[in-house]
């Protein structure tokens, strides 16, 4: 990741004017100008804006990014999405079948019996807020702002996950496979009141919110991690869950493949938009007072 540091430093009254210079390093370096020419008054009992009021700044901009990103695509995009379309017309075609032989496969293994409700809680609510939760509290506890960053992060591309998925839910009304013992129907945008008569909603099949939570949480960890462990930890457990809203007969595996696409590409924008930040920041000298502004990507 490259940064570029600009640094202005305001002369006060009286003071020598004229002194400025540049020095460019290479891209994981800092490129630093100082320019003491121009007179800006800064008020010294500024505090610079808390961790949380900066990182949940960018919240809007990421959201409508996700949402006009289909106008903005360009060839490499429309290759991965074509394909992604593709595999999920294939997958619709195949649901009942497969859907069948997850339930036989859990019917027929008594692990499968007792790991799947609980490999499920991956993509509850709590679980993976709890997650963010404690690389929170880990960056509070110890002064660690790439934790603290982290936590931040998954909550937010976790909350523009909710978001899409339950419009979509809403937009498709896609039976869920347990209603009709397998078998597969799609009710549109007509089934939306339905969906809150009867307790849980039959049909909003289409995602599966718990698993573009669960791959959502784990793109941001993945993100920020160089430990390949940690990526590998972090998808599989979102798998996992994946998996097991079919062996607890709630989606489709369209509905999994689709959820966990999503995930990760909102998982993946917020944590990539994070980096290419703007930090503003005081800066005071000898000389006088002024911004550091510094560009992250």
């Amino acid at each position: 990741m490259g940064i570029l540091c600009l640094s202005s430093a305001f002369a006060q009254a009286g003071a020598e004017q004229g002194d400025s210079y540049m020095q460019v390093l290479d891209a994981d370096s800092v490129a630093r100008v100082e320019l003491a020419t121009l007179q800006i008054p800064v008020a010294t009992e500024n505090q610079p804006p808390s961790k949380i009021s900066s990182m949940f700044s960018g919240f809007w901009r990421d959201e409508a990014q996700i949402w006009t990103s289909p106008f903005r695509m360009d060839s490499e995009d429309l290759l991965w999405v074509g394909g992604i379309a593709a595999t999920t017309a294939l997958l619709i075609a195949i649901d009942e079948p497969v859907y069948k032989s997850f339930r036989d496969f859990k019917n027929d293994h008594t692990w499968v019996q007792k790991t799947s409700p609980v490999a499920t809680q991956l993509g509850e609510f709590y679980v993976p807020y709890a997650i963010s939760a404690l690389y929170c509290l880990k960056g509070l506890a110890f002064d660690d702002e790439h934790a603290l960053d982290t936590g931040l992060l998954s909550v937010q591309a976790m909350i523009h996950s909710a978001v899409v998925v339950q419009l979509l839910k809403h937009l498709f009304g896609r039976m869920r496979p347990y209603v009709r013992n397998g078998e597969d129907v799609w009710y549109g945008p007509r089934m939306f009141f339905k969906r809150y008569s009867g307790g849980f909603s039959s049909y909003d099949a289409f995602p599966s919110g718990h698993t573009i939570t669960a791959f959502s949480l784990a793109a941001v960890v993945a993100e920020r991690s160089e430990h390949a462990w940690v990526k590998a930890t972090a998808y599989s457990l979102a798998g996992l869950c994946g998996l097991s809203r079919l062996t607890e007969h709630d989606h489709w595996l369209s509905d999994v493949v689709v959820g966990a696409a999503m995930g990760i590409a909102i998982g993946k924008l917020v944590a990539r938009n994070h980096e290419r930040s703007v930090t503003l920041t005081p800066s005071f000298g000898s000389r006088g007072a002024g911004v550091n502004v510094v560009f992250s990507y």
